[in-house]
């Protein structure tokens, strides 16, 4: 049962009343969705299994579509239609598509039917994700979310929401503060370049390099690994501070 008051008090009844609430306003623009992103930033606590915040519908690109294939218009860029379904995937929300699923971009179905990301919006462990790192995106702000899985890694969203590419920061306070360990060896995979395989985290942090203005973002999938399994994926796909591929 979905409850649609548009207010964020439900969060704190939510599960009382339904198994899903929504929790901010419609999100018509790109604007409407940071709105949403930085309500759901102080709920985290009231979202897991059967009862779940709610921010809203994904907004499809509509790509290459002819008007009359896009319901409500061209309100978001692709970039910042797949930057949402990151966001909506580590922040445990629901995935309810506004848009044609009968005429759906190439690129929208690209970004919607992404397994990896998919896999952890449906996490097993049902845990919401957490802001780590940066301040209010409808001003313009970045952001770094993680959200901890199942199997002990953990999901990261790197999110640029300002007018001006930027680089972006997970420190070890970063990394800590989401989860991870502030000892031994970390691996993260490109969850929309899964193909470039593991890369080793050294130094302690994790860079997003040029973040893209108004929905440039980056999603990975950490985890520790032992001494051995980190050597042999240095020599096998290289180490060194991340960097967001072009």
């Amino acid at each position: 049962f979905s409850l649609c008051g548009w207010s964020d008090w439900y969060a704190p009844v939510g599960a009382s009343l339904g198994n899903a609430w929504r929790v901010g306003p419609d999100d018509n623009n790109w604007q409407g969705i940071l709105i949403n992103i930085d309500i759901m930033a102080r709920l985290t606590n009231y979202s897991g299994p059967g009862g779940w915040n709610d921010p809203c519908l994904l907004l499809s690109s509509c790509t290459g579509l002819k008007d009359s294939d896009c319901p409500g218009g061209r309100r978001v860029t692709e970039l910042q239609s797949r930057a949402q379904f990151s966001m909506w995937a580590v922040m445990a929300a629901p995935l309810l598509i506004s848009g044609s699923v009968v005429h759906m971009s190439a690129a929208d179905f690209e970004t919607y039917s992404n397994a990896q990301v998919i896999a952890v919006s449906q996490d097993a462990a049902g845990k919401a994700g957490l802001r780590v790192l940066g301040d209010s995106l409808a001003r313009n702000g970045s952001n770094v979310w993680s959200r901890p899985l199942a199997d002990g890694s953990v999901a990261l969203v790197f999110i640029n929401a300002g007018q001006h590419a930027v680089d972006l920061t997970c420190d070890v306070a970063c990394l800590v503060a989401a989860g991870l360990p502030a000892q031994g060896q970390l691996v993260f995979r490109d969850l929309w370049a899964p193909w470039r395989g593991e890369q080793l985290v050294e130094g302690g942090k994790i860079v997003a390099s040029a973040l893209a203005p108004q929905g440039g973002h980056w999603m990975l999938r950490v985890r520790r690994v032992a001494s051995l399994e980190a050597r042999a994926v240095a020599e096998d796909a290289g180490s060194g501070d991340a960097v967001v591929p072009p």
